[in-house]
C-alpha cells in the first residue's frame, strides 16, 4: 500500500518547515504568494489529501450533519435524504447517513456514533420500536436535533411534519363520498406521533359521518406489505367485513390490494383502498392506488434549513426556539377508489 503523503513530505520536498506548509494551506498573510503557489503545486504533484475533518475540528466545526432514517429502501426516505443532502451541500455541509431499521437499539447506537463522529447537528425520523425519548434528549443536549415525519410528542425539538390528522380526515371523507361505509384502518403504532394523529383523524372523521368504528376495524402494525396482507385476510374473515381500507402507509395498502385481487374482489366497485405517502409504485400497480402526497422534497428542504438555522443561532450566541413546520397533505385520487 502506498504511503499517504503528509505535510512533512511537502515541507521536505520544498526545504521549508511543516508549519510554513500548514500556514500556506490556511492562507496565512505572512506566507508569500510564491510559497503558497509552490506548496499547492507540490501537494498536487505528491497526491496530498488534506484532512478536512481535522482542520474543521481545530476551528470547532466539522461540517458534518448526521441523517438517521428507518430505511432507505422506501422512496419517501430516499427522496427526503436527496433534498436534505442537496440543501446542506449548498450550505457547505456534508452528511453521514444511517439506518435504524426501525430498531430502538440501532437508533441509539447510530446517534451515539454521530456524536463520536463530531457531527454538528442531527436530522432524524424515529424508529417504530422507539417508545422513549431519553436517548434523543441526551443527544439534543449536545447538538441541534431536527425530527421529520415520525416524531415523539414529548421531545421539544424542531420538527417537520405533514398534518397527519387532516390527512386521515381527507382520506375518510373521500371514501365516504364514494359510497363506502365500513372503513377499516391499518395504522402504525400509536406511540409514534404521526400514527397517533392519523388514528385520531380516522376516528373523528367516521364519527362526523355517523359511522361506527368497530374495534376490530382498527389495527396497529409495522406497516409492511406482509402486515397489509395478514390484516386484510383477518378483516375479510370477520362476520361484518369492511368495504374499504385506509392505510397509514402505501406498503400495507399494496399488501391489502394483493389479497383482495387474489380473492376476486372488484376494486373499486366492491372495495376501496387509500394509502399514505404517494410511493412511486402506487401509480404503477393495477389498479393504481389512491394515496396522500406528503410533499417529500419540501420535508427534506425544511429539515435541512432548520438544522442550519439552529447552527447559525448557536455560533452567533443567539437563543433558538424550536420550530414546527406543518405541511398540508394532498389527496391523490386514483383507480382504487374512483368508482
Amino acid at each position: 500500500m502506498r504511503k499517504k503523503t503528509t505535510i512533512v513530505d511537502i515541507a521536505n520536498h520544498l526545504g521549508i518547515t511543516p508549519s510554513a506548509v500548514s500556514k500556506a494551506f490556511s492562507g496565512h498573510p505572512r506566507i508569500s504568494d510564491k510559497t503558497k503557489k509552490a506548496v499547492l503545486a507540490t501537494a498536487e504533484k505528491l497526491g496530498y489529501q488534506p484532512n478536512y475533518l481535522a482542520t474543521g475540528l481545530r476551528k470547532g466545526r466539522s461540517g458534518l450533519i448526521g441523517v438517521l432514517v428507518p430505511g432507505i429502501h422506501l422512496s419517501f426516505f430516499g427522496t427526503v435524504i436527496k433534498a436534505i443532502e442537496e440543501t446542506l451541500g449548498e450550505g457547505g455541509y456534508n452528511v453521514i447517513i444511517a439506518q435504524s431499521q426501525d430498531s430502538h437499539e440501532k437508533e441509539s447506537a447510530h446517534l451515539e456514533g454521530f456524536i463520536k463522529a463530531q457531527v454538528e447537528g442531527i436530522i432524524a425520523s424515529v424508529a417504530l420500536d422507539t417508545r422513549s425519548a431519553d436517548h434523543y434528549k441526551r443527544i439534543g443536549a449536545q447538538v441541534p436535533v431536527v425530527l421529520f415525519d415520525r416524531t415523539l410528542r414529548e421531545l421539544e425539538v424542531s420538527k417537520v411534519v405533514v398534518d397527519d390528522h387532516l390527512g386521515s380526515v381527507k382520506a375518510v371523507d373521500h371514501l365516504v363520498s364514494k359510497g363506502y361505509r365500513k372503513v377499516a384502518h391499518i395504522g402504525g403504532y400509536e406511540h409514534i406521533e404521526p400514527f397517533r394523529l392519523r388514528i385520531q383523524g380516522y376516528r373523528e372523521a367516521l364519527d362526523k359521518h355517523n359511522l361506527d368504528v368497530p374495534e376490530e376495524y382498527l389495527r396497529q402494525c409495522k406497516l409492511t406489505i406482509t402486515d397489509g396482507k395478514e390484516i386484510m385476510c383477518d378483516l375479510l374473515d370477520l362476520p361484518q367485513p369492511p368495504d374499504a381500507i385506509y392505510a397509514a402507509s402505501d406498503l400495507p395498502a399494496y399488501g391489502a390490494l394483493t389479497v383482495l385481487k387474489e380473492r376476486g374482489y372488484k376494486i373499486p366497485e366492491e372495495f376501496g383502498i387509500v394509502g399514505f405517502s404517494n410511493e412511486a409504485y402506487t401509480s404503477m400497480v393495477t389498479p393504481t392506488i389512491t394515496t396522500m402526497e406528503q410533499h417529500t422534497e419540501n420535508i427534506g428542504l425544511l429539515a435541512a434549513k432548520s438544522v442550519m438555522d439552529q447552527l447559525d443561532h448557536l455560533y452567533h450566541g443567539k437563543e433558538y426556539i424550536p420550530q414546527q413546520n406543518v405541511l398540508t397533505p394532498k389527496l391523490i385520487v386514483r383507480d382504487s377508489t374512483n368508482r
